[in-house]
């Protein structure tokens, strides 16, 4: 591997390990905070992930994972959700705008024959609600970069816990739809690398892709130190899951790692 793979690879795995659901724990809990903390603050931190090679894949690698978690008045930088501006922020309502990172996946991560996915910068625009201690996101994203790469719909709900004046524990749900863009970029397989894949032609269309359980928690080990934890398991649907790629349609995730408040 070259080392412009090695930092790509570094790169994303910060946005692949958080999927937008991992990190939750860190911006619940910020929500939980004083009006200032929720306005101006700053948390570093670097983990190791256990993900699968590409979506469907059945073989796993372990990548470090950067922890972000940023904020001075309406900016903002979160790993799973990018650099961006928040438009609309009240105790019950948020929404904004931000640029954040669609990965795809190298050749040889998938079967030999089949053509590298690029990763793409994606523009995306989220509202967020916080009811009943609940909190509801919806989140769009799309490739600008790679334009090829389509559009991504998320729907997350989680459920922050305050288990005890340290512990935070953070369930919840997750839900992604694709258009057929993506869904070809993605799990498509064209007459060409089919010839080179032994793998059947397929052309996806656009539809629901997979569904996700997470649990994050964070523990605050000191006043600065915290230990952050993930566990979750996704599962691939319809076009998405019925694509010659796909080695198995359910796949787990793993996230351990410490953050430093300042």
């Amino acid at each position: 591997m070259t080392n412009s793979d090695g930092l790509r690879r570094l790169g994303e795995a910060g946005f692949r390990c958080s999927l937008g659901m991992v990190m939750l724990g860190i911006s619940a809990s910020a929500t939980a905070d004083s009006e200032q903390a929720r306005s101006r603050h700053l948390a570093l931190g670097l983990g190791v992930a256990g993900l699968p090679r590409y979506q469907g894949s059945d073989e796993y690698e372990a990548e470090p994972a950067p922890l972000i978690d940023a904020r001075y008045g309406r900016f903002f930088a979160r790993s799973g959700e990018g650099i961006g501006i928040t438009a609309i922020d009240t105790d019950g309502f948020t929404a904004g705008v931000s640029a954040n990172w669609m990965r795809g996946y190298q050749d040889d991560d998938v079967p030999r024959g089949i053509d590298e996915v690029d990763s793409a910068l994606g523009a995306r625009l989220f509202v967020s609600t916080r009811l009943w201690g609940a909190v509801a996101t919806l989140a769009t994203t799309r490739a600008i970069t790679e334009v090829e790469r389509g559009l991504l719909v998320n729907a997350v709900l989680a459920y922050p816990i305050h288990a005890t004046e340290r512990l935070m524990v953070t369930p919840s749900l997750g839900a992604t739809w694709a258009n057929e863009k993506y869904m070809v970029g993605y799990f498509g397989i064209d007459a060409t690398e089919s010839a080179a894949s032994g793998l059947a032609p397929y052309q996806p269309e656009d539809g629901f892709k997979d569904a996700s359980l997470r649990i994050s928690a964070s523990y605050r080990m000191t006043e600065k130190v915290s230990a952050w934890g993930a566990v979750g398991v996704t599962r691939l649907f319809g076009e998405a899951a019925d694509s010659p790629l796909v080695e198995d349609d359910t796949h787990a995730i793993g996230l351990l790692g410490f953050v430093y408040r300042f």
